[in-house]
């Protein structure tokens, strides 16, 4: 089954729905409705958590372009749920939170049933360690293991998993947390992208999805300085990415920008919704070859330093 390229859809900090993701005419992603925002709210610069809104999508939504590009599932590539007992303090164990629910995503996207159900408990444990307490229960658990023979339900409960995560986090006040854990799910995505690419010259699709990437970047490092204050975790985050954060601003960016517009209703009464997506028909942003070797080094050496904790 193949699915329609995502749209850059997850606003972090509006935790207010989950991401649409139905299987609907074999599709994973739809634009995600916002509610009760107007566009300029979304730039207005405003300064607590619960006002900054940046474009992140789950790890789910961002590796189903994987599928989409006919890559084949590579276990070796994933951090083993043996290692997670060795990260005992808080910043590698909410870093390895992220990297764990990629791992995740990506072993629910290929329908690696055993697989999905480890790396679930393993996110559940980390998710208790780091005091993130019921955003993975047993509910969400014993629902897996019964659909497990569903491709479908499998990466649902992947994505529902990061979004309570990010929901409760949201509720809690817990901004530091969330640069955290999107900084390990982020990284992680791209290591696995970077790694099922052989053939620069063959790689159209996957090569534009890290070119994409860009938009998603700029937005999460914009977030994370307006949440930084004097959480040194934070600030050690921002410096982790500073290298794969400049590789991107050095791309050439094409001509196309990200869309914001208010949807229709026809309630007049009903709430205006923002609809989120890719814009117009304009050039994209493109990774040349050495830029991609580029990018692929740098991610490679961050995310070994995430997994050796």
């Amino acid at each position: 089954m193949r699915r329609k390229q995502y749209i850059y859809v997850l606003i972090t900090g509006v935790i207010t729905m989950l991401l649409a993701t139905g299987c609907q005419s074999g599709s994973r992603g739809t634009p995600t409705l916002i509610d009760d925002l107007e566009a300029g709210d979304l730039n207005a610069g405003l300064e607590s958590f619960s006002q900054i809104y940046h474009l992140y999508p789950s790890p789910g939504e961002m590796l189903s372009i994987i599928d989409m590009a006919e890559m084949s599932y590579d276990g070796n590539l994933l951090n083993p749920v043996a290692d997670a007992d060795k990260y005992v303090e808080t910043k590698p164990r909410t870093y390895m939170l992220g990297v764990y629910m990629t791992d995740l995503a990506y072993a629910a996207l290929f329908g690696r049933h055993e697989s999905t159900l480890d790396y679930l408990e393993v996110v559940r444990v980390l998710s208790e360690e780091i005091r993130i307490d019921k955003a993975v229960d047993d509910e969400m658990i014993e629902n897996a293991k019964t659909n497990v023979e569903y491709l479908d339900s499998l990466y649902n409960i992947s994505n529902e998993a990061f979004m309570n995560i990010l929901e409760f986090c949201e509720r809690n006040e817990r901004s530091n947390t969330v640069v955290m854990l999107s900084a390990g799910a982020f990284t992680e995505s791209l290591f696995l992208a970077v790694n099922l690419i052989d053939d620069y010259e063959e790689a159209d699709y996957l090569l534009q999805h890290l070119a994409d990437q860009k938009y998603t970047i700029d937005n999460f490092m914009t977030f994370a300085e307006n949440v930084k204050g004097n959480d040194p975790n934070v600030a050690a985050t921002i410096q982790d990415l500073k290298k794969i954060h400049a590789i991107y601003e050095g791309i050439d960016p094409g001509s196309g920008e990200v869309s914001i517009k208010t949807e229709e209703d026809t309630d007049e009464h009903a709430p205006k919704k923002l609809v989120i997506g890719e814009g117009g028909s304009q050039s994209q942003p493109s990774l040349s070859r050495d830029e991609f070797e580029e990018l692929k080094t740098a991610v490679v050496e961050l995310r070994n330093k995430i997994i050796e904790g």
